[in-house]
């Protein structure tokens, strides 16, 4: 039987790289014929999935986490096109959160990458490709303006922090010093969450309290976002996307004139996923957790919408999963294992990702062989 396996990252435990060779070791082991794709949908893993299916480069740049402590992240290279490929996640990323006040989105910034745009610039990138999704951060994109040199000012002219906390306290910004290069860049938006930035569905509401912002908080925030965006385009409404990734998507589009395109459409062109997908008989795909937020497009419902096309079965492995599996199946998804098979605390399926994914494989290929 041909198989394609194209799993994506589960967060802080396997990478896509990682959670396929699983697959396609078991799988293998039993006679099958195993392709493998490094897939993505703009968020954790994005720039390893390009580089991976595309021969780039990983560049190291210095930049600051969420939290402001300073970590080395890379950018996806590629020379011929003048071409870079970021991920928030790396600097802005929710693997940073630990639950302190240090981490609340009030007091953390997308800063970092900024900071990864501005390495990317001095590398020679013309068109950078930013993948949103995986992050920590509430603050709009303030942040990550304020790296570019874009300045934040409260009712009295006195400079601002750019993170969370000071949405509310913008009374104007300075593009004076917003690096000149910028102006040059086609910057593109990579993400498939397609919330406005404010609403039922938005950064703060949809997104926040996973992020670390209470119940309690969250009208007040809300308000505080609202503000920023009225303050910014004059709107009480903004478009699809701009709440991706704590509102970077909002920043990018209104300040950098970035387009959005579908981190998962970005990525399946690039390793013509579809065309694979009609070659094969079976599809393995899956992501650390499955639930309502799945359905918007990630990785795992974007594969089974293409597989549906030809009539190709897929199944989908999930550290866990939550929700109504007839909504996935009409999606494509032909089955959702759940790969945790026994009693265990968050850590502890994290640290044992690997072999859960493992021994999930082994009992899935064995119901696979019955009926082949």
């Amino acid at each position: 039987m041909k198989i394609l396996t194209a799993i994506d990252s589960m967060k802080g435990s396997l990478s896509s790289i990682e959670a396929n060779q699983i697959i396609a070791d078991i799988f293998t082991k039993e006679g099958h014929q195993v392709q493998q794709v490094a897939i993505a949908d703009g968020g954790e893993g994005t720039v390893d999935a390009v580089v991976k299916n595309n021969n780039g480069q990983k560049i190291a740049a210095h930049v600051q986490a969420l939290d402001g402590k300073k970590i080395i992240a890379h950018f996806g290279w590629f020379e011929t096109e003048k071409l870079a490929v970021i991920e928030s996640a790396a600097a802005s990323g929710i693997q940073f959160l630990n639950g302190t006040v240090r981490t609340h989105p009030k007091n953390t910034s997308s800063y970092g990458t900024g900071q990864l745009i501005l390495a990317a610039i001095d590398h020679g990138a013309q068109t950078i490709i930013i993948g949103l999704g995986g992050t920590g951060t509430v603050d709009g994109g303030i942040g990550l303006l304020n790296a570019l040199g874009i300045e934040f000012y409260d009712k009295d002219q006195q400079k601002l922090s750019a993170k969370g906390s000071n949405l509310a306290n913008i009374h104007s910004f300075s593009k004076k010093r917003l690096d000149p290069r910028i102006a040059k860049i086609n910057f593109q938006i990579a993400a498939d969450v397609k919330s406005p930035l404010t609403g039922a569905t938005g950064a703060v509401k949809m997104f926040g309290q996973q992020k670390g912002i209470s119940q309690s908080e969250l009208t007040d925030y809300e308000l505080a976002m609202k503000y920023y965006q009225r303050l910014v385009i004059k709107e009480e409404h903004s478009v699809p996307g701009d709440g991706a990734a704590g509102g970077l998507g909002f920043a990018i589009r209104t300040f950098l004139h970035g387009t959005s395109r579908s981190g998962f459409e970005f990525i399946s062109e690039q390793t013509d996923l579809e065309n694979l997908i009609q070659q094969v008989d079976l599809v393995v795909t899956g992501e650390g957790k499955m639930d309502k937020q799945s359905l918007q497009g990630k990785v795992p419902v974007g594969i089974g919408r293409i597989a549906k096309k030809y009539g190709v079965p897929v199944i989908a492995f999930a550290g866990t999963f939550s929700g109504d599996e007839t909504q996935f199946q009409e999606e494509g998804i032909s089955v959702i294992i759940p790969i945790i098979d026994q009693i265990t605390t968050l850590e502890e399926a994290m640290n044992g990702a690997r072999e859960n994914l493992r021994r999930a494989s082994k009992r899935t290929i064995r119901l696979v062989t019955l009926f082949n």
